[in-house]
């Protein structure tokens, strides 16, 4: 049994593999982040994906999208859609709970670089929602 990727799966596979080498080690390997990491961090992603998107480019020959992929495209990025706004009602619904209760400190320094890296990671959980929902239509119809 072979399985043929097309060229959307190849980048999609591809994308994937680049968010969770250049975001994995930011999120779970450091504990003190900046915004000069979070500024790093894209920069690597974009260099990252511009490397391989050339380089899957380069090797495949058929590029050619259809219907259907444009219909799984809108999957995926209806899957990031609302796994971002649940994130971020359960992100707000939580920051309220804690101000409330009187459990979280404004004054800290280090509230602004916090929040950063909480919504910085809800538009990584969200990005690979999308990406792993889109490769998994993908593989559905085969």
């Amino acid at each position: 049994m072979t399985f043929s990727l097309s060229y959307r799966e190849k980048t999609l596979y591809a994308s994937l593999a680049a968010e969770l080498v250049v975001y994995g080690p930011y999120f779970f390997l450091h504990h003190e982040n900046t915004v000069n990491k979070v500024a790093g961090m894209i920069v690597a992603i974009i260099v990252l994906q511009i490397i391989l998107q050339s380089l899957i480019a380069a090797f495949t020959r058929q590029r050619l999208t259809d219907e259907r992929d444009k219909l799984i495209e809108l999957r995926g990025y209806r899957a990031g859609y609302l796994t971002i706004t649940s994130l971020m009602v359960l992100g707000l619904g939580a920051l309220w709970f804690h101000s409330a209760s009187g459990d979280f400190q404004f004054e800290s320094r280090m509230v602004g670089l916090h929040f950063l890296n909480v919504f910085f990671g809800m538009l990584v959980i969200s990005d690979v929602v999308k990406t792993a929902t889109q490769i998994v239509a993908y593989r559905r119809s085969i």
